[in-house]
């Protein structure tokens, strides 16, 4: 019972997105009697248990670990939807249509199917088991950037979750679905497959982008790891847009120039794309890394330089890419 007490008082201020310092101004107390109780060290009173209770929105009994089925009620309230897997079906179903409707009209393009086929399955179809299981299953680990050492309210982050899984099912059904009609119809417009593969990365940085910065004030519990967030969004935005950039100029060189695979064009862009998006996940890393050891007391805060000089040869490879 007293061990449950100290995990349950940290579990319910989770919830409430409190930070300990929030709890123990309340509660009218040091913050290192609110981290006793969580470790279990000590115990509170009897009338610091009913004003937790009140803070929590809870029973007393609840908070004891003496209700389990309101105890459970952290991790079972929220859940994900079923929905994308509808639109999975969906663009399971275009990526069939056009496969044997070019067939049958002979106008089948294998560059068309692997933009269907990347779009619904290793994005669509594997982001929402990824997903599902952070949420269904409460595992965050996996997350990018979940970090154990900070304080989250989970179930704003659950909510936060479920909303990106089902923005990414509609728009990733939508693209494909329209790179079945496009394709279908022959309009031979051979750049059209790479604008709307660009379109659609950018839609779905715009939705993980979005759903991240209106939950920032939700999902952390102290106030510097919001500071942190807050500041690392725009190196995120920066390195998603290099990466599906480079992506999309090499859908639309291999459209525009009509350069098939296993040739030396072929290869040349493909190794500058690489080397590209290995430059940019390095200058990636480093500033991340800069985000997580920056305090408020180290004002103004400072770009790392060699964050600065990898995103710039990423653009010179992808300068390269175009004028070879």
């Amino acid at each position: 019972m007293q061990n449950q007490l100290g995990e349950n008082i940290a579990i319910f201020r989770k919830e409430k997105g409190l930070s300990q310092e929030k709890v123990a101004e309340y509660m009218s107390v040091s913050r290192q009697a609110v981290t006793k109780w969580e470790n279990n060290i000590s115990r509170p009173s009897s009338d610091n248990l009913i004003k937790l209770a009140e803070l929590f929105d809870v029973s007393v009994d609840a908070l004891l670990g003496n209700n389990e089925s309101d105890n459970a009620k952290i991790f079972t309230n929220i859940t994900m939807s079923k929905a994308p897997w509808v639109f999975v079906f969906f663009s399971v179903i275009c990526v069939i249509t056009y496969i044997v409707a070019s067939s049958l009209l002979n106008i089948f393009s294998f560059g068309t199917v692997i933009c269907m086929f990347v779009v619904c399955f290793p994005i669509q179809l594997f982001m929402h088991i990824y997903l599902s299981n952070a949420v269904n299953r409460d595992s965050f680990t996996g997350i990018a950037g979940f970090d154990e050492r900070i304080e989250y309210n989970y179930i704003e982050v659950k909510k936060m979750l479920v909303q990106i899984d089902l923005h990414i099912g509609i728009q990733s059904s939508v693209c494909v679905f329209l790179l079945c009609a496009i394709n279908c119809a022959d309009l031979n417009i051979g750049w059209m497959n790479g604008l709307l593969i660009m379109v659609y990365s950018l839609n779905f940085i715009i939705t993980i982008l979005i759903n991240n910065y209106r939950s920032i004030n939700k999902i952390y519990c102290k106030e510097e790891d919001k500071k942190r967030a807050i500041k690392s969004i725009p190196v995120t935005v920066a390195y998603i847009l290099l990466l599906f950039a480079g992506i999309g100029i090499t859908v639309l060189l291999f459209e525009l120039r009509g350069i098939e695979n296993n040739t030396m064009p072929a290869m040349k862009l493909s190794g500058l794309l690489l080397v590209g998006v290995s430059v940019a996940t390095i200058g990636f890393f480093i500033e991340n890394n800069n985000i997580r050891k920056w305090s408020e007391n180290d004002i103004p805060y400072k770009i790392n330089k060699i964050s600065v000089v990898s995103m710039f040869f990423c653009l010179v490879s992808y300068a390269f890419m175009c004028i070879i």
